[in-house]
């Protein structure tokens, strides 16, 4: 019985230490905390970002995941063609928990209290793994077409002639539904959040910078530095990171957010993305 105790301990502090996947770490208490913030008309998001105006992200969604174990979860993800989402693979299953349905909120400022679209398909890309995490994409396919507005249109996609382009120093936008703070009490504000980031030039210091170690592939990830405590934390998984009016004034999709830290997201942390530009023909093929 002693034994069976003692490793029932080790147990539990191990997974306290590696985590037990985004879903159970971030995701679900995620839910419950936004849930409760709109009940109250509050939210959370962002780390360090500021309320975006309404339209600024037309392209962002809001993902709400029921899981096989019937918990809520959420994550982000971007609109990239009529019937259309990319998301984190790590959405629909990180490892540990596996999503059963998923409903998105395009065009809104809240998740629970907004209209919610029907998805009926996702694929996964064919060679995502969760440990590591690489080819962490997955495309959602909603069960209507999604009517444009200036508020709710798709992102545009990086064009050939960016393909190898790093976007190293530039000020890439980032967005979601995720927190403003750690520890904070939830704010007042009811919009999504976005904020500036610098894209890391290093593959060293993206590396070493992870608070996760991706699979090591330079050509496939992409970072953003978190110093200042600026960044992605809960509930942005699977949303997008931008070149803001890259091409002929548009914002251009060059990241989906995918490697985070579950230790604190105010710790200095890169966050780590998927490179678009690396999965151009899996996503035009998935369009």
């Amino acid at each position: 019985m002693k034994i069976l105790v003692l490793f029932s301990v080790v147990v539990a502090l191990v997974a306290q230490a590696f985590g037990l996947g985004y879903h159970e770490d971030v995701g679900i208490p995620e839910a419950a905390r936004i849930r409760e913030a709109e009940t109250r008309q509050l939210s959370s998001r962002i780390i360090g970002g500021m309320p975006s105006g309404y339209g600024d992200n037309p392209y962002l969604a809001g993902l709400i995941i029921t899981l096989v174990s019937n918990q809520m979860s959420i994550c982000s993800g971007t609109l990239v063609s009529q019937k259309k989402v990319l998301t984190a693979a790590q959405c629909w299953s990180d490892g540990y928990q596996q999503g059963r349905k998923v409903e998105v909120v395009l065009g809104e400022t809240r998740l629970f209290y907004s209209y919610r679209r029907e998805v009926t398909g996702i694929s996964v890309h064919p060679s995502y793994t969760s440990k590591p995490i690489s080819n962490d994409l997955a495309m959602l396919t909603l069960r209507y077409n999604v009517n444009y507005y200036s508020y709710l249109k798709p992102v545009t996609l990086p064009s050939p002639s960016d393909v190898n382009n790093t976007f190293a120093g530039i000020g890439a936008k980032v967005a979601g539904y995720g927190k403003t703070a750690d520890w904070s009490p939830v704010g007042p504000q009811t919009d999504q959040q976005s904020v500036i980031v610098p894209v890391i030039d290093s593959w060293y210091e993206c590396y070493y910078g992870l608070p996760q170690r991706p699979a090591y592939n330079t050509d496939k990830i992409l970072c953003t530095s978190g110093a200042n405590g600026f960044g992605t934390c809960g509930g942005d998984l699977g949303g997008p990171l931008v070149a803001p009016e890259h091409f002929n004034g548009t914002d251009v999709l060059i990241g989906v957010t995918s490697i985070q830290s579950n230790m604190g997201c105010q710790n200095g942390f890169a966050t780590g993305y998927m490179r678009v530009t690396a999965y151009l023909s899996w996503i035009q093929r998935n369009l």
